[in-house]
Order: structure tokens, then C-alpha cells, then sequence
């Protein structure tokens, strides 16, 4: 298609002139015309050409007014301009670079010197736009990049990561750890088609995410079907031990709400432990995050231990929990890692679905 040119000139004969002069040189063959500043806007935006030659002393709309208005124009603001003029540009240079010009040429035009300049101007928007075009190619596959990783990575951890370029093991205090796991997921998943499982699964922890955001709370993993969350390593509210258990209603909540809906039928185990865990990532080529220690482990085995569609929490989150919920108390468990049979407690409902201002702490002998 070759280069298009405007010509932006209130004289017939000086548009003309231009016209000739461009087109003896083999690229310029496209020419557009404008004979006042309005037309000129107007041609810039519809056929956006790759180089405008505009006359400075126009009636009714200046050739500086038509600049000032294609650079106010998101359209045309990037188009290259090259000012005209019949008088000294001494007085004129810095104003007219200062509106964004690329250049200027004297009248009378040289043939020679106006296709230079024009040649000039065209490889420097030519290399712009090659410069730009990479940019935003950068840019995109950063962005691209940044939302794989939010996928994976807490937020404050990959704000560590660009800041550091590490992530530095450390010892995060009275934290709790939230396991949520899918009932009988292997005998369910058996049946169903790759897109289906994927499906189910995209919903189900976008569900779960957007619960624990609300409470405080972050998601450092899934695996396979187990949903992993911490309340208090990153965020630490006034009632860290309620925010998590909150959460982890709520969760149980979102599945029975689904499940009213939804063909395909869930039901979950959830274990909640509260304590000390250490995070960070166990190799230096996978940025994977990941939590350890005793309260990761006895939340794993709460939830193992725990009745489908029930939540499963511990005898030291029994005494917080209870301002806010009624707990089942149920009949101690031996638990590995741990000497003699441990207390558990299922959260059976809130406190205000009971009316009433004080928790109860209901013992049942034949719990699990």
C-alpha cells in the first residue's frame, strides 16, 4: 500500500505543489488533502496517515491549534507532524517542538530536503511503533505471567518474591490452619469427563476463595481435591480464631447452597488447628509456597478424623469459638504424634442462630 501522506494547506497550489513533490518519490504515492484545520482533524482520525505535513499560517484554525487539537485526540495523538511555514521559524522552534511536532520545514520546500525529512521522521515513528509494539508485548506477557502466579502464590508472597527475588523461610505465630476436603471424590470423579471434574473444581475453590478473602484468610494451595487455607499469617484481625472458623462455615455454607442447585452433589470434611506454621519454599528452581509444621500436620488430621459436612477443630480453639458458636463436644480420639486421646469439637451453629448471648458447649458421648 505504500506510506500515506496528509497535506494539510488552506492554498490550492501549495497543496498541489507538496503533492508532486512527494509522489516522484517511489513510497509516497498515498496522498490525502486538507484545505483547513477542521477537514485536517477530521482525515487524521478516519484514515490515520503515517505522516502529516501541516501549514502553520492557516485562517480560522492555525496550523498550531490543529496540532494542539490532534495531540489532545487519543486517535491521533501519535501520529507524526511536520509543521510548514512561509516565515523565519526562529521565533517558532520551541513552541512548536514544545506542542510535539516532529519537525519543521521552511517555504519555500526543496524537494530534496522535504523528502529527507519526511524519510527522517517516518523511520524514527517507525521505530517508535516497533519500540511500543514490544512494550506492550512485554507488558501482556507480564500481566499474563503475574496472574499464573497469583494463582499460585499468596499475594504477600509474591510481592516478596519481586521485591527480594526469594522466599526466606520463617516462623509465622498463633496461625490457623483450614484443610477442606471432598467427600468420596475419587468414587465421584471416576464418572464424570475431564472437562466436567474441571468445571466442579474451578467453581468450587473460586467459591472457597472468595469466602476466605472476606475472613481474613489465605489460600496457599490445592491439591487435587483438598483445599488448603491459613488465617493470621499475613493478616492479622482482633478475633483471628473466629475469622477461621467463620470461614470455614461459610465454605460449608457455599456447598450446601450449591448443592440445592447444582446436579453434581459435594460434601466436604473440614479440619481447623491453630498454632504456629513455618513457610516457604522447599526448592530454589520451583517458587511453590508451602506450610509446615505441627499445625499443618493436626489440621490434615482433624479433617481425616471429621463426619461428612462437618467441621472438626480443636480443644484449643474450643474456648474462643465458643463466644461466638455452639460446639458438639466429641468423644476423644488418639491422633498420631500425639500421647493419649485428643479433644475434639465439631462447630454444630452460631450462637445467634440460638438467640441466645452465651455459648453452649453441648456434650454428646456417642459423637465420633
Amino acid at each position: 500500500m505504500g506510506i500515506t501522506i496528509l497535506i494539510v494547506d488552506d492554498s490550492l497550489l501549495e497543496s498541489e505543489l507538496l503533492r508532486i513533490a512527494l509522489t516522484r518519490h517511489e513510497p509516497f504515492r498515498n496522498i490525502l488533502v486538507a484545505n483547513d484545520g477542521v477537514d485536517a482533524c477530521r482525515q487524521a482520525a478516519l484514515h490515520q496517515p503515517d505522516l502529516i505535513l501541516l501549514d502553520w499560517e492557516m485562517p480560522d484554525m492555525t496550523g498550531l491549534e490543529v496540532l494542539r487539537t490532534l495531540k489532545k485526540n487519543n486517535i491521533t495523538k501519535e501520529l507524526p507532524v511536520i509543521l510548514v511555514s512561509g516565515v523565519s521559524f526562529s521565533d517558532k522552534i520551541e513552541q512548536a517542538f514544545g506542542e510535539g511536532a516532529a519537525d519543521f520545514i521552511k517555504k519555500p520546500i526543496h524537494q530534496e530536503e522535504l523528502v529527507a525529512r519526511s524519510e527522517a521522521v517516518l523511520r524514527n515513528y517507525s521505530n517508535y511503533k516497533s519500540l511500543k509494539d514490544h512494550a506492550n508485548h512485554l507488558n501482556l506477557a507480564n500481566q499474563q505471567n503475574e496472574r499464573i502466579l497469583k494463582s499460585i502464590l499468596p499475594l504477600p508472597i509474591l510481592m516478596q518474591i519481586k521485591e527480594y527475588g526469594s522466599i526466606p523461610p520463617r516462623r509465622y505465630k498463633d496461625c490457623v490452619a483450614i484443610f477442606v476436603d471432598m467427600v468420596d471424590f475419587t468414587v465421584k470423579t471416576g464418572r464424570m469427563s475431564p472437562a466436567v471434574l474441571l468445571k466442579e473444581l474451578h467453581e468450587l475453590f473460586n467459591g472457597f476463595d472468595a469466602v476466605v478473602d472476606q475472613h481474613f484468610c489465605t489460600r496457599i494451595k490445592t491439591v487435587g481435591d483438598a483445599y488448603i487455607a491459613v488465617c493470621g499469617m499475613f493478616y492479622t484481625p482482633d478475633n483471628i480464631e473466629i475469622e477461621a472458623a467463620s470461614a470455614a462455615v461459610k465454605i460449608r455454607e457455599y456447598v450446601m447452597e450449591r448443592n440445592r442447585t447444582n446436579e453434581i452433589q459435594w460434601e466436604l470434611k473440614i479440619g481447623l488447628y491453630n498454632g504456629d506454621i513455618i513457610g516457604s519454599s522447599v526448592s530454589k528452581s520451583n517458587l511453590n509456597f508451602d506450610i509446615f509444621g505441627e499445625t499443618v500436620n493436626m489440621a490434615s488430621r482433624f479433617q481425616s478424623m471429621c463426619e461428612p459436612m462437618q467441621i472438626n477443630v480443636s480443644e484449643s480453639l474450643s474456648k474462643p469459638l465458643s463466644k461466638a458458636y455452639k460446639l458438639v463436644t466429641r468423644v476423644p480420639r488418639k491422633v498420631k504424634g500425639k500421647k493419649g486421646a485428643v479433644p475434639m469439637y465439631y462447630i454444630h451453629r452460631s450462637i445467634g442462630e440460638y438467640n441466645t448471648e452465651e455459648a453452649v458447649v453441648e456434650t454428646v458421648s456417642s459423637a465420633l
